[in-house]
């Protein structure tokens, strides 16, 4: 009787032995995706565009008639990747163009308030060096720290540059003053911040 309980102990040890023996192949382990799928890349259709539209609104400060506003839009718009656009381009130096492009919408844009549109980018630029959180903390800051960064010693990015914004060339350009009455970056991120709600809402 005691041999018979001795084998069976001995073959559900075996078993439990085996098993943890082939735990690397078990049929229950799901393959990691990574060596499964391959890397995909995101392709929009040809001419197509994204756009960031900023919308104010203010009240006509009058009795008769009520309810009248006065509205202010400003759209900026660029390019998104379709299928004309290249892995094997100069990724690098696209990327700097896409960025230049971006700021002459901006001043453009800026421009038509009869304001200095130049001056503004030369501001948001300094002010981003100082102002923005760090990487991570925020997806607006992300953003605004990707528009308004200047890539320090690249010559792609001088290349591009140069003949359209070679104020931004200068290393010393924070330290003069640039004729923008009013800040773009706080501008965008002041309609980031939370807002409270009224009582009674």
């Amino acid at each position: 009787m005691s041999s018979k309980v001795s084998l069976v102990i001995f073959g559900y040890l075996m078993i439990f032995r085996g098993v943890l023996g082939n735990t690397g192949h078990c049929p229950n382990v799901k393959t990691p995706l990574s060596s499964v799928r391959k890397k995909r890349y995101l392709t929009f259709p040809d001419d197509s565009s994204a756009s960031i539209t900023i919308d104010l609104a203010k009240t006509f400060m009058t009795h008769v008639p009520s309810g009248w506003y006065m509205t202010m839009d400003l759209d900026v718009v660029f390019p998104l990747p379709d299928s004309q656009f290249t892995i094997e381009h100069l990724r690098r130096k696209l990327h700097h163009k896409q960025k230049r492009d971006l700021w002459e919408r901006i001043e453009e844009a800026v421009g038509f308030r009869n304001v200095n549109g130049r001056a503004c980018i030369l501001r948001s630029i300094c002010e981003a060096k100082m102002h923005l959180l760090p990487k991570g903390k925020s997806m607006v800051h992300d953003v605004l720290r990707a528009i308004f960064t200047i890539p320090a010693f690249e010559k792609e990015f001088e290349e591009e540059m140069r003949g359209a914004y070679d104020d931004v060339l200068d290393p010393d350009i924070c330290d003069r003053l640039h004729e923008c009455p009013w800040s773009l970056l706080h501008f965008i991120l002041d309609m980031n911040k939370p807002r409270a709600v009224p009582r009674g809402r």
